[in-house]
């Protein structure tokens, strides 16, 4: 049969359906070329060079679950609230027909049109309930942050940094950041990555895809977990996403970022739940369109709680975020241990009759910097002696990570350490074997990370094993 015999009976079946259950005496009306039949029964019209009405997808608001059998849509709109019905209806004269919206499909797809069927696939349902920020808490956050609700908050280096893997060969273990700023979460986050997998995949950094995205999760929700749940913390983790639409306006006390106003959030009361909640939300932390690391920051700071971070500080009014967008130690300590400490030093330390807080007991995770180097403060022995082997390195208002394959590290035993850095484009990962108490003297000229290890492995001679040492 022709195309134009094919459309004709297209178009009486169209119109018979149309006018099941009414008097045979009632004479067919005449039915547009695109006039679809919908489940209830009801005809949409629509010009031919007129799409129908479709809402505006965001690019959060549609995404697929990681879980087996989840999906899942943080709204749906009006026109899907009475799409769930039998494809299978009985008319009024008893008569049984097939739903044609299955039979229409290939059709509307080659006019470019998506139907009810078809946009339902794309739907997702989420498990978690989800709560808006308020405009308290926003402002609250943005202060915590940057110190004031009305001006901006995050540069384009923050805006754009999520967390994704390195897929160089070797490197698959590795986080990697784009530009400056957000480097102190994603040192935080790369030295408990490479914490569990030397804990718990015998020692191997060149995991499978899946394997660590299932790493990446467990060590965003202990982070959370141990925020929440650390001396003074709230008890409830707080899963922060985007719902792709603001929650108010601009306001005197607050002004917009395109961010933080838009942020939903999901609370945890188990470890479980909250690694459950972290997987759900992984597609949004792990966006190439960025915002996860914003996001991932929202979530530890409303589980610690706002009023225990400024507990936390020795000047409560003290904001997160340093200069030109950069980490703060504060930050990082929250991340790594918990609780924002604005010290590196063990325990605390009255000061004319002033207390500062320093680091509380011995960590696994530790810190060499080059400000001790320099002499303007010491990192304690609970930081300088990681049990896990793992230091976060600060140089030059910049962080990565310096470990070692054993843990138990000793200041006077020659030993193997590796070096990553998540901005460096490396090629590979640095090993550098360091030889204690070998007599070398520090100079400001050598490379700042052999001098961060001579914080720690005195007078040492620092080997690069034939890399060119990074200036």
């Amino acid at each position: 049969p022709t195309s134009n015999s094919f459309s004709k009976a297209r178009m009486m079946r169209n119109s018979h359906l149309k006018n099941i259950g009414k008097s045979n005496s009632t004479p067919l009306k005449e039915v547009s070329p695109l006039q679809v039949v919908g489940n209830n029964q009801k005809s949409r019209e629509s010009p031919l060079a007129t799409r129908p009405p479709t809402r505006q997808k965001n690019p959060y608001s549609e995404f697929e679950s990681l879980k087996e059998g989840k999906v899942a849509t943080v709204s749906s709109p009006g026109y899907l609230a009475d799409s769930s019905v039998s494809s299978i209806t009985k008319s009024a004269d008893g008569l049984e027909f097939l739903d044609i919206e299955e039979d229409i499909d290939d059709e509307l797809q080659n006019l470019d049109l998506i139907s009810l069927r078809s946009r339902s696939k794309h739907t997702v349902r989420s498990n978690a309930k989800l709560e808006d920020i308020s405009i308290a808490d926003a402002i609250a956050l943005r202060e915590v942050v940057v110190g004031n609700a009305t001006s901006v908050s995050f540069n384009p280096e923050w805006e754009q940094q999520s967390f994704t893997f390195n897929d160089s060969y070797e490197l698959e273990f590795g986080l990697v950041q784009h530009k400056g700023g957000p480097c102190g979460i994603l040192a935080a986050v790369q030295a408990l990555i490479i914490k569990h997998l030397m804990e718990h995949n015998e020692g191997n950094l060149s995991p499978s895809n899946a394997e660590r995205q299932q790493v990446l999760k467990k060590v965003l929700a202990s982070i959370l977990w141990q925020a929440a749940n650390y001396m003074g913390g709230k008890k409830v983790v707080c899963v922060c996403s985007d719902s792709g639409r603001n929650k108010f306006q601009s306001s005197i006390l607050y002004r917009n970022d395109g961010i933080t106003e838009k942020v939903q959030y999901s609370r945890c009361l188990t470890l479980a739940d909250t690694e459950n909640c972290v997987q759900e939300f992984l597609p949004q932390l792990q966006s190439h369109m960025g915002k996860g690391c914003i996001l991932f920051l929202y979530s530890v700071i409303l589980s610690r709680g706002v009023n225990a971070i400024k507990a936390d500080l020795d000047e409560p009014g003290s904001a997160l975020m340093a200069n030109h967008g950069y980490c703060s130690q504060e930050l990082v300590n929250l991340c790594v241990m918990g609780y924002a400490a604005q010290n590196v030093f063990n325990n605390t330390i009255d000061l004319d009759g002033k207390v500062l807080k320093g680091i509380r007991e011995p960590r696994d995770i530790g810190l060499l910097t080059l400000y001790e180097h320099y002499k303007a403060f010491e990192v304690g022995s609970y930081l300088k002696q990681a049990s896990a082997g793992i230091w976060v390195i600060c140089s030059e208002s910049h962080y990565s990570v310096l470990f070692s394959k054993k843990s138990g590290a000793s200041a006077h035993e020659t030993i193997d350490l590796y070096y990553y850095d998540s901005l460096g484009n490396q090629e590979s990962l640095y090993k550098l074997t360091v030889y204690p108490d070998s007599g070398v003297m520090s100079n400001d000229d050598d490379p700042p990370l052999e001098l961060c290890i001579r914080t720690f492995w005195k007078n040492a001679k620092v080997d690069w094993n034939g890399s060119e040492p990074l200036l």
